[in-house]
């Protein structure tokens, strides 16, 4: 726990409560390429279009220390007003790999499914399809373990595996 000495002034225990703000607000590890998040797909469009749709850098949002993309200025808005109707589970890490205690890339094309109105992405589509049959067990297994490997991947304590480690055929950023 953040504590302050009794003996800052006012000026100065503002200031160190804004920089233990800033802390928490850095401290999300969000799924993203070169600052860009879901290697730039539109997380709206999986919701309204039920397909991966890239966004754009003239529509973009700020959230978690990473820019959004959008494929349009609505799409765009409707994030903005709501982050967490959108943003995917996880901050866009691997459902099921979370749900065994580790992290692991997606594959945002054909690893995505929409459960309980939430985004889930997984590595891949065989993956998906492990997660969606299990989705009760991994769902729940995945909550449980969030905080933990959310703290792992801050810290490198996890293992995270990713595509190229793994001589999967996926690059990020990750074309439709």
């Amino acid at each position: 726990m953040f504590k302050v000495a009794r003996t800052l002034s006012v000026p100065a225990l503002a200031i160190a409560m804004m920089l233990h703000a800033g802390i928490a607000l850095a401290g999300e590890k969000v799924n993203a390429y070169d600052e860009v998040a879901m290697d730039g797909f539109d997380v709206v469009a999986y919701f309204q279009k039920s397909a991966p749709t890239k966004g754009a850098m003239q529509f973009r949002v700020e959230h978690k220390g990473k820019s959004w993309l959008f494929a349009s200025q609505e799409n765009a808005d409707a994030f903005a007003a709501n982050p967490a109707a959108y943003e995917p589970q996880f901050n866009g890490w691997c459902a099921y790999a979370i749900s065994e205690g580790y992290g692991a890339e997606v594959d945002f094309v054909n690893g995505w499914a929409i459960l309980d109105n939430k985004l889930y992405l997984n590595w891949d589509a065989e993956v998906r399809d492990i997660f969606i049959d299990q989705q009760t067990e991994r769902k729940a297994q995945a909550d449980a373990n969030w905080s933990e490997v959310h703290r792992g991947l801050l810290d490198g304590s996890v293992d995270l595996y990713t595509h190229e480690s793994e001589g999967v055929d996926i690059a990020h950023p990750q074309q439709p």
